[in-house]
């Protein structure tokens, strides 16, 4: 053999070895990609992620495994707590009578050989029926400080106490219900935005908007006795007490839960009627066990189920202010005031010259 046909020998066989080493790679990178595809492919075959679900239906949950895999057993966990356990690929039954409304994580953890592998998927309950409708009918009409920007309002011992806002402008007063005489009253500083206000024993408890804290005051003498910083709800909108909570919106549809003496919160629910979640949630009024709520920018109040954040009711109040009583200043529907002992509802607006006592009608 030539040198030359020697060389070309040697040079063909490295470029085979290459070649081989090449596809060798090529297959383990295929392998691994296998590998990696199976376990990818464990999933949830019957719940689309963000499928909405009318509370009180159940939903079949079955996992998609890869061709040919067994597994010693399967934990399912809903918002990260233990659901279930099994041990087949039968469908597991969500009940969702006792969850509240919004989104519901489920995750499943499959274990075999000592290994575990885990896919999620989530749900949206929603309400199951649309909410009852209420009309009104004006019992009683009261004066009303036209200037006062309300954003809460109280009903206490024949008296209204009101939180109005606005930056250089926001008080806090006492306000004779007949008249509309403003009795007793204190201004917030000037870099305080008024919000929601509530009762709490022998305290007020006044939100501030965008500053991130609530102020504490004695009821009698309005002196300012404390403060308190918000936590994941970062700004202050309304504000109720059902006796064992605060409850406090933020201008979103979740309302969270406070802790009376620490104003720590404690968690929240969401609210959604049966087409989706219900936002911009501002002034509330507990009422006889429900949440009712002035939804920014409307003429509606929703009730709210304070367990569920199901919306059960709406009280249509288009036109509650006559059209002559309309000004350049009038601003929307906000104020809800409930007197507990007469079962009397009080509503009124910001920059409104007129407070109403309403009763509501069903449709």
């Amino acid at each position: 053999m030539s040198y030359t046909l020697h060389l070309l020998y040697l040079c063909m066989n490295k470029i085979l070895l290459l070649a081989l080493a090449a596809l060798c790679s090529v297959a383990a990178c295929n392998r691994d990609k296998s590998n990696d595809s199976s376990s990818r492919s464990l999933s949830f075959s019957t719940v689309e992620p963000g499928s909405l679900i009318n509370r009180g239906d159940s939903v079949s949950l079955q996992l998609s495994l890869p061709h040919g895999v067994s597994f010693d057993s399967v934990v399912y966990l809903l918002n990260d707590k233990p659901y279930i356990t099994v041990k087949d690929s039968a469908d597991v039954w969500l009940k969702t009578d006792s969850l509240g409304m919004g989104s519901q994580l489920i995750t499943a953890n499959v274990f075999r050989d000592g290994q575990s592998e885990s896919a999620s998927t989530n749900i949206v309950v929603v309400a199951a029926k649309m909410p009852e409708q209420y009309s009104f009918s004006v019992v009683n009409t009261f004066p009303h400080d036209a200037k006062a920007y309300t954003q809460g309002l109280e009903y206490h011992d024949g008296f209204l106490y009101e939180s109005t806002g606005q930056r250089g402008k926001s008080t806090l007063r006492k306000v004779e219900l007949k008249t509309g005489k403003v009795v007793q009253k204190i201004d917030l500083p000037a870099k305080y935005f008024g919000e929601g206000m509530t009762f709490v024993g022998d305290k007020i408890i006044q939100l501030t908007w965008e500053e991130g804290v609530g102020l504490v005051y004695d009821r009698n003498s309005f002196e300012k006795v404390g403060e308190f910083p918000y936590q994941a709800s970062k700004e202050g909108w309304g504000l109720c007490f059902d006796g064992e909570r605060l409850i406090k919106s933020d201008g979103t549809n979740r309302l969270y839960f406070l802790n009376k003496d620490t104003y720590r919160e404690e968690g929240f629910i969401e609210v959604y009627n049966s087409k989706g979640p219900v936002d911009k949630l501002n002034e509330l009024e507990y009422v006889d066990g429900k949440i009712y709520a002035n939804v920014y920018y409307s003429d509606v109040i929703v009730v709210i189920d304070p367990h569920s954040g199901q919306v059960e009711a709406e009280i249509n109040l288009i036109g509650l202010l006559p059209q002559k009583d309309v000004t350049e200043d009038t601003n929307v529907l906000n104020g809800i005031a409930y007197d507990r002992q007469g079962k009397r509802l009080y509503v009124t607006g910001k920059n409104w010259d007129k407070l109403f006592e309403i009763k509501l009608l069903g449709r």
